[in-house]
């Protein structure tokens, strides 16, 4: 076998495995049954947890340069300016990109596209799977090629990132549990003018329903997202122009359309895999959940999925741990999917309820309470953990060890590590502790004490240590993120914290990497 790990599905959570992997060595295979890469901007919110993780691809500066900064909300009750909602820099204490990006789906897999095309790598463009087979070290896949014919490959391990259809999920029989939304939805791709603030997220609030304009890149280019108006819904073929007089009347009057660049109508689901691996096979991404689009969660999820799974499986296929690492993906991502549908689902029936009662508290309390509450610090920061991603975390993963003398008010095991900045030469400057995180291995960060002569030695070359030194710029900066001195926190390839402690104990760390971590 000459490829290690079989990829279906070219979106962004599949483009996103396949670099991980093969800047892990992995060799790698993607495989797509579409023509090439999708040309609508689907997708739209970049949050500041998956342009971290672009940092460490090299392509973070990119996004920022082709996206569009979201500086804040303004929401739109029943035709009347309610409230304006501060987005911009919120987060700026918890990451190094502390605002919501708009970019879209497309512009997203052609960034990723290309990071994986300068490692050599590219796309199998109309590569279907038709057929799967599991047995106890591989996976035979069939695949239907571009001329149609058919071939069989066996590969040792396969990734399902083909979506809410999953041919990988159906074809091991993984149930897809939930339900579509009874309403229809739109989305168009426009170029525009009209009441809209322009660089903000204008939210229109009618008790009949909502609509979404987001600012995107480009003059008076906007995506609008709502609820298709009733005489239009049970049709197949309706068209922008007809979604246009609903718009002018709770939108504004004055809006001018000049170009619709993209127009579709959909059903909105919340369902979730029964299980996101059986043996040799993964879902991720929307093959393994799909919910509403409330707060820009979907894609950013599915490739927090693939940097999950990226170095547990790039360890299991080196042979440096057991194949049973990679049974913490489903331990660590399943709750984060079910915690997320249950959260996107609440809100979303508010915005979508046709309720009489419900409608009123969607015009005339909500707005109020949002705008009130969201200028908050301690309110702003907790919104911005949330929707940023930044506050994942896998506390009950098995992964996740505390030794005695952690805060409980500080980080823990399965939390990311926080973003700080530290000096880590004695008189040096602040330098950014993410640019420092070689996230293709450990870290070992010590606080307060000497990191032991020989490291983890069970972690070989796969150990990074930063011993920090004691300067009064690092102890405000410990001090605001609660991490005592003296303490140590052995950071995963993702960021998380594996295992931390106040004094470092080798045998401990030895032990936690051979039972833990599974290391061979």
């Amino acid at each position: 076998m000459d490829t290690d790990v079989l990829i279906v599905g070219a979106g962004p959570t599949g483009l996103m495995l396949a670099n991980q992997l093969a800047r892990r060595g992995v060799r790698i295979r993607i495989i797509d049954r579409h023509a090439g890469p999708a040309r609508e901007s689907r997708a739209l919110g970049v949050q500041a947890r998956t342009r971290e993780i672009y940092s460490h691809l090299g392509i973070a500066d990119q996004a920022v340069a082709l996206g569009k900064k979201a500086d804040g909300a303004v929401l739109w009750a029943e035709g009347r300016r309610a409230a304006r909602v501060p987005l911009g820099d919120i987060g700026r204490d918890v990451s190094p990109y502390p605002y919501l990006l708009v970019l879209g789906q497309d512009d997203n897999e052609r960034l990723l596209g290309d990071a994986l095309r300068a490692r050599g790598l590219g796309v199998e463009w109309n590569t279907e799977l038709v057929g799967l087979a599991q047995d106890s070290d591989h996976v035979t896949a069939t695949l239907k090629n571009a001329d149609g014919t058919r071939s069989e490959v066996r590969v040792p391990w396969l990734a399902g990132c083909d979506g809410a259809r999953s041919t990988v999920r159906e074809l091991n029989g993984i149930a897809f549990e939930g339900a579509p939304y009874q309403h229809v939805f739109f989305v168009a791709d426009v170029q525009m003018t009209g009441s809209m603030v322009p660089d903000l997220l204008n939210v229109y609030l009618w008790r009949s329903g909502f609509h979404l304009v987001f600012p995107m890149r480009g003059t008076d280019h906007w995506r609008i997202v709502g609820i298709l108006p009733p005489q239009l819904r049970g049709r197949d073929n309706v068209t922008f122009e007809e979604t246009i007089p609903t718009l002018r009347h709770e939108v504004g009057s004055e809006l001018s359309f000049q170009a619709c660049n993209w127009f579709s109508t959909y059903r909105i689901h919340h369902r979730r895999a029964a299980r996101f691996h059986d043996r040799r096979c993964f879902l991720l991404g929307d093959a393994a959940h799909v919910h509403s689009p409330v707060g820009g969660q979907g894609m950013n999820t599915g490739l927090q999925d693939a940097y999950n799974l990226a170095w547990k499986l790039a360890l299991v296929v080196s042979g440096r741990a057991a194949a049973a690492l990679v049974h913490s993906y489903e331990d660590e991502r399943l709750p984060v999917a079910n915690h997320l549908l249950k959260r996107t689902d609440r809100f979303f029936s508010i915005v979508v309820s046709d309720s009489w009662l419900v409608g009123l508290l969607r015009t005339r309390v909500m707005p109020k309470i949002m705008g009130l509450a969201l200028r908050t610090a301690a309110v702003q920061r907790i919104v911005f953990r949330t929707i940023s991603q930044t506050g994942i975390r896998y506390r009950g993963s098995p992964l996740s060890e505390a030794l005695a003398g952690l805060p409980e008010n500080g980080p823990r095991p399965g939390d990311r590590f926080p973003w700080l900045r530290l000096k880590f030469q004695p008189n040096g400057r602040l330098e950014d502790l993410y640019r420092k995180l070689d996230d293709t291995r450990f870290t070992l960060l010590v606080f307060g004490q000497a990191a032991p002569p020989r490291g983890i030695p069970e972690l070989g070359d796969q150990l990074h240590i930063q011993e920090l030194p004691s300067d009064p710029a690092n102890d405000r900066e410990l001090a605001r993120a609660r991490i005592p001195r003296p303490s140590f926190y052995l950071l995963r390839p993702d960021g998380h914290i594996g295992l931390a402690g106040a004094r470092l104990d080798a045998a401990a760390a030895s032990r936690y990497v051979s039972e833990r971590l599974r290391f061979s």
